[in-house]
């Protein structure tokens, strides 16, 4: 019987340091049926040269070269010309574990009619040195009902695209948000509300580089990203109305988004910078939508001072 086809997306974007071993750990895969799609977003470092030089060796790494417009885009193009049965992420700084791929599959193969499998990472810094050992007992759950998309979303462990392995046809029913963070759990947010079941392992099958300084991750506050602060409270509040979610616990998320947005942007800029921002009109439509029952005090402070415009004590608080 043959192996379904697996495709894989890499965006890439500078990442020369470590691409040739991110590749790598594709290549030595022991799951072999797999296409790897190279999206390089307009890098002007050395990263064309080397995927360009992996695709001329091996036929099943396709790479597509493009002008700078964000890893969701990227990603997206990705999802666009995929062909595999099942879809994938990897990131240009990260490792596959070599089992990650026959893992996952295995785990559709034994759920059949499930739409999303949903693994463990390990994240490291600078040389890989922790081998993986797999328990004798992998522990498998099993996640559908009514409350599928609360229960997954309710663990920050299944934020992440990489992840995580997808159906075709729910991968390719949505896209990634063009914003430059949080674009995966919005992107995985999207695909749980088109499922009807998700296998979660606690199998860890992806090594997530944390010391790359390039990354956005260690580059986090900054007044380049604040209208992407800006956006994801209003992607949250967009997502519920168009699904008609309209319980505590997803205006709680709402509430929670705006708390995080508004110590993003304070720790990103200027005190009077900060308070237009917070009274843009359109950031502000999501807001009494949003409800703080099930949020910590500390949010629902945040949260209320920002509702009713009560900004001073924003003069005085800078986040570390």
């Amino acid at each position: 019987m043959k192996e379904p086809l697996v495709s894989i997306i890499m965006p890439v974007y500078n990442c020369q340091k470590y691409l040739s071993e991110a590749i790598e750990s594709v290549l030595g895969q022991t799951y072999s049926n797999w296409e790897l799609l190279i999206i390089d977003d307009g890098s002007t470092d050395n990263t064309s040269i080397i995927v360009d030089n992996f695709a001329e060796t091996n036929t099943r790494i396709k790479v597509y070269h493009r002008e700078n417009k964000g890893v969701s885009q990227a990603r997206n193009f990705g999802l666009e010309i995929s062909k595999g049965e099942f879809i994938t992420f990897i990131d240009g700084d990260d490792i596959y574990v070599e089992d990650c791929l026959k893992q996952r599959v295995s785990l559709f193969q034994r759920y059949p009619d499930a739409d999303i499998v949903i693994s463990r990472h390990v994240e490291f810094k600078s040389e890989l040195k922790e081998k993986v050992i797999y328990a004798e007992n992998v522990n498998v759950s099993i996640k559908s009902g009514e409350d599928l998309l609360q229960v997954i979303i309710s663990d920050t462990n299944n934020h992440f695209s990489w992840n995580s392995m997808i159906k075709s046809q729910i991968a390719k029913n949505t896209t990634f948000p063009l914003i430059r963070f949080a674009e995966d759990y919005c992107y995985i947010r999207n695909c749980v509300n088109l499922s009807k079941k998700v296998v979660v392992s606690n199998q860890k099958l992806y090594f997530y580089r944390v010391d790359n300084q390039s990354s956005m991750t260690n580059n986090f506050f900054s007044e380049k990203y604040i209208e992407d602060y800006k956006e994801l409270p209003l992607n949250f509040f967009d997502f519920c109305i168009e699904n008609n979610l309209e319980s505590i616990f997803y205006r709680g998320l709402i509430a929670h988004e705006y708390a995080q947005s508004s110590m993003r942007i304070r720790k990103s800029t200027s005190y009077s910078k900060f308070v237009n921002d917070m009274n843009d009109k359109r950031f502000r439509s999501g807001i009494n939508f949003a409800r703080v029952n099930n949020r910590t005090l500390f949010e629902k402070i945040l949260f209320y001072l920002v509702k009713y415009k009560i900004y001073f004590p924003f003069l005085f608080w800078i986040w570390k």
